[in-house]
């Protein structure tokens, strides 16, 4: 099996919410302000799936965020694409 160093990263969904409760919007306010699906919202909050860079960054600069504020990298190994589960055995 093939080891690759991938980074990964994650969204600080916290405080993205407290910003926006802050400010006294609602989740739909947040989203049209930010010019941003309603639905990508719910899914970033909800922890289904990782918003694009351009979102997130459309989402900061409508809460006055700073981008690297709410993400945070991590550097992990990951199996190569291709490689089988069974071949290191």
């Amino acid at each position: 099996m093939t080891l690759q160093r991938a980074l990964a990263w994650s969204v600080d969904e916290g405080l993205i919410d407290r910003a926006r409760i802050l400010r006294g919007w609602t989740r739909r306010d947040l989203a049209q302000h930010a010019h941003v699906d309603e639905g990508t919202l719910c899914d970033l909050f909800a922890g289904r799936r990782c918003p694009t860079f351009g979102t997130l960054r459309a989402i900061c600069q409508t809460l006055d965020l700073e981008f690297g504020s709410v993400i945070t990298f991590t550097d992990g190994l990951h199996r190569a694409a291709g490689d089988n589960e069974n071949s290191a055995r």
